[in-house]
């Protein structure tokens, strides 16, 4: 769950998205020293947007440095907590689909976008949850692309940028 909400609020993209990014070596590159990462959709995804062109669709991301960043923090890394997602589900790994399920008779198999959506939200109110608040009534798993599209522009991010990776 902490992998994808990361990836969801770092990439700004829709579950369905999200649920097109395969763990094929054609789709999925670290950069050197996992200080970065490229996501594309597996051959053959039509977005939601078809006009978006395809170079569109990749994501690329990259890592925060960790003599930066707070170690109480360093898990918040998306590009660190992929790799680590990736190598600790590769063992079971059923799918070439980028999220699989991690227990019960669905172990390794492809997870649905439901419940990615599920567990974007399910990890949002865990979010809140730790820190004593109430989480929002009509929480949504969309809801993380106007969270992180509004921090981006809050935080310098151009415009153009924003829309752009939001497609």
């Amino acid at each position: 769950m902490n992998t994808l909400l990361l990836l969801a609020l770092a990439s700004i993209k829709r579950v369905g998205d999200l649920h097109a990014f395969s763990v094929n070596e054609s789709c999925l590159e670290f950069g050197p020293a996992d200080s970065q990462v490229i996501l594309r959709p597996r051959l053959g995804y039509v977005p939601k947007v078809p006009t978006t062109p395809f170079r569109d669709q990749v994501v690329s991301l990259q890592s925060l440095p960790p003599e930066e960043a707070d170690p109480a923090l360093a898990v918040l890394c998306p590009v660190r907590a992929l790799r680590w997602y990736v190598d600790r589900t590769q063992s079971f790994r059923t799918s070439d689909q980028l999220f699989v399920c991690f227990g019960g008779r669905q172990k390794g198999n492809a997870v649905s976008k439901q419940k990615m959506a599920h567990w974007i939200v399910d990890a949002i109110t865990l979010a809140y949850q730790a820190q004593g608040v109430p989480c929002p009534l009509r929480l949504r798993a969309h809801s993380t692309r106007s969270v992180a599209s509004s921090w981006a522009l809050a935080h310098g991010a151009s415009l153009t940028d924003i829309c752009r990776a939001a497609d």
